[in-house]
């Protein structure tokens, strides 16, 4: 183990058990053997190429979020192949977790996202760099966890609205795309926001200043209720476009209820694996975008327009249009 010149960056081959909550983790690959390396993604071969595995190898994803999503992304995308995944979080599992969360189990209560969502997808292979950070995105963590990423996801938690406008503001700044996709019913919507696109402010309406303070307020319980309903109006606003109802009217589950009397999202355990997959496909074909391989797909549109699709309603499209 050793330090880098970065402060509070630790290159290592695993993570400690006493691991630091106020340190980056730079997990280097274990046993980089090429040849391994090629045998566990040969399955990958076919609908891409070689030559197309290698600019996978090549790429570094961020993960900002590991709930629902994000950790299930940390797996899909060390199988497929990528060289380097950063993955961060400030939250810890409660016992809620467990029907979802990729790291989540009786052992891990209590125990954090980061860290936790780092050890087991290293259990899966050592041969790639895993980076870790467990205070979340924050103003003085959001730059060393963006710097060198291709592509970003943004899976923050559904009302950190402050954490997740700096993420977008500055990955904006170095011109790094960020994917962000929900889980909602039986269904996802995915929308890819650029340095040209619309941006995150617009869409949940609120400036970095008013949400950071508004996140605040409701993360330290000081949050008056007129200020809580705007945070949570805004994020539905912007980020849940379309609320699909499945039940006729005299059965309809209260899930706004939920939401806006308890705070908690209601999420189906079957549906994360499926919006998991759904936003890694396009996270694929989007490395994969200035291949020589021409393909025939749906590109992603940028903000304001965005993908959506319901396993339920086996309903798919493409919304466009400015803001819904």
């Amino acid at each position: 183990m050793s330090d880098r010149s970065e402060p509070n960056v630790i290159e290592c081959h695993d993570l400690p058990n006493d691991a630091r909550e106020d340190a980056i983790y730079r997990l280097l690959p274990k046993n980089a053997d090429q040849a391994f390396y090629r045998e566990r993604t040969d399955r990958n071969i076919g609908w891409i190429t070689r030559e197309e595995q290698e600019i996978i190898r090549g790429s570094t994803i961020g993960i900002a979020g590991c709930g629902g999503m994000g950790g299930q992304l940390a797996e899909k995308f060390l199988r497929l192949g990528i060289g380097e995944i950063r993955v961060t979080d400030s939250e810890v599992f409660d016992i809620s977790n467990i029907n979802r969360q990729f790291a989540a189990t009786r052992s891990t209560i209590g125990k954090s996202k980061a860290f936790e969502t780092a050890r087991f997808t290293r259990a899966v292979s050592d041969d790639f760099t895993l980076v870790v950070d467990s205070r979340g995105i924050q103003e003085n963590t959001v730059e060393p966890f963006l710097s060198g990423c291709d592509v970003v996801c943004d899976e923050i938690e559904f009302w950190a609205a402050g954490a997740r406008i700096l993420l977008h503001r500055h990955a904006r700044a170095h011109k790094i795309p960020i994917f962000n996709c929900n889980t909602i019913g039986f269904g996802t919507r995915l929308f890819l926001f650029t340095h040209s696109s619309s941006t995150m402010e617009e869409c949940l309406g609120l400036t970095y200043e008013e949400a950071r303070d508004l996140q605040k307020k409701v993360q330290t319980k000081n949050a008056t209720p007129e200020e809580i309903q705007h945070l949570k109006e805004s994020v539905l606003r912007g980020l849940l476009p379309e609320f699909p109802e499945y039940c006729a009217p005299q059965h309809r589950i209260k899930n706004r209820e939920r939401l806006f009397e308890e705070g908690k999202a209601p999420i189906v355990a079957t549906n994360p694996p499926m919006a998991t997959g759904f936003l890694a496909n396009r996270i694929l074909l989007y490395l994969l975008k200035d291949s020589s391989v021409k393909r025939d797909i749906t590109p992603t549109p940028e903000m304001p327009a965005y993908l959506y699709f319901d396993a339920a309603r086996m309903e798919a499209k493409v919304v466009k249009g400015k803001w819904w």
